[in-house]
């Protein structure tokens, strides 16, 4: 029986309803909140709150509500109990948590880090057990671990802008060979829409499967024709990066869906918003949130003319499919 893997348990994929592919709910602390403070996400009814205003807008399109993918990796600020806390006050949403690694930026001192200082199989040890037995209650920031009951259901892969360095590519082999075993699905994070097609292309050489693997942040390069390059080697793309202006109008990512969608692509893309930072979530004053897919891009991209069935594999089918578990584990 396939299932997708979330805090709370195994659940059949369609039940998961509008699924953000990408966001954040819960980071309490670590290198990306010492590098921006704005990152720090530990307010509980902060996130309930945002929790809430996404579950609601998804039920506009399922009956399940809707299922929140929270990207935070490992030793990057993970608290399972606070996120579970979350997760038991907001009526009809799911979470699924994840493990893998950020970009080597936000880890600090990589130079002392145990990414650097374990072999790739211990550090693949760490993310399988994540998956298959509990994520560690302090998040790998050691030396004690104690698991808790939330198993991870995905995996996160990150690399830098323009490059790939060695911290990351010994963290890229690590998460492979706990998706390999696993069979949880890999969800990237690009650095400004660069490497995506690198990424894809060493993780199919690394042997994980193509169709388990989800190229993130890639709207910001804008350009069809490179994002169908990835897309050709039978890797999805994950686009997110709503409302932010200062990078690109949200008409370039509603470009993207439109054309990749003409060009046959339809079934492979998944849409998150990656609300990550406290001054782009509702909930602390911000004018758009966690909820902008269901709340936000699919009245506009039916307004804009977009086929409804088109517009729900966007925001609940594909997602459903990319976040089911590939091995029983």
């Amino acid at each position: 029986m396939s299932y997708a893997r979330t805090i709370k348990g195994d659940v059949a994929p369609e039940t998961l309803g509008v699924v953000n592919a990408h966001d954040h709910l819960i980071r309490t602390g670590a290198g990306e909140v010492y590098i921006d403070p704005d990152h720090l996400l530990a307010d509980v009814d902060k996130a309930v709150e945002e929790g809430t205003y996404f579950a609601e807008a998804s039920l506009k399109w399922s009956p399940h509500g809707g299922t929140v993918v929270d990207m935070c990796p490992a030793n990057s600020g993970r608290d399972l109990e606070k996120l579970l806390e979350v997760n038991n006050r907001v009526p009809n949403l799911q979470v699924i948590a994840c493990t893998g690694f950020h970009r080597e930026k936000v880890y600090l001192e990589t130079r002392s880090h145990w990414v650097s200082r374990y072999t790739v199989n211990q550090i693949a040890d760490l993310l399988i057990k994540d998956i298959t037995e509990g994520i560690d209650r302090f998040d790998y920031s050691g030396p004690i671990v104690e698991r808790t009951k939330m198993k991870a259901g995905c995996i996160k892969v990150a690399t830098s802008y323009g490059m790939i360095t060695d911290f990351e590519y010994k963290c890229m082999r690590a998460c492979a060979i706990a998706s390999i075993e696993t069979g949880a699905p890999i969800n990237t994070h690009t650095t400004y829409g660069t490497c995506g097609i690198e990424q894809a292309r060493e993780l199919i050489k690394l042997g994980v499967p193509a169709d388990q693997i989800a190229i993130g942040h890639i709207q910001r390069n804008a350009d069809v024709w490179y994002l169908k390059q990835i897309l050709d080697t039978g890797a999805w793309l994950e686009i997110d990066g709503t409302h932010r202006i200062k990078y690109q109008p949200d008409s370039n990512r509603i470009m993207e869906l439109r054309e990749l969608g003409k060009l046959g692509y339809g079934k492979r893309i998944i849409l998150g918003t990656d609300s990550g930072k406290a001054s782009y979530q509702k909930a602390y004053g911000s004018v758009t949130g966690v909820d902008f897919n269901p709340a936000v891009d699919g009245p506009r991209m039916l307004d804009e003319g977009f086929d409804r069935a088109y517009v729900e594999d966007l925001l609940m089918y594909n997602a459903q499919r990319f976040f089911t578990m590939r091995k029983d584990s």
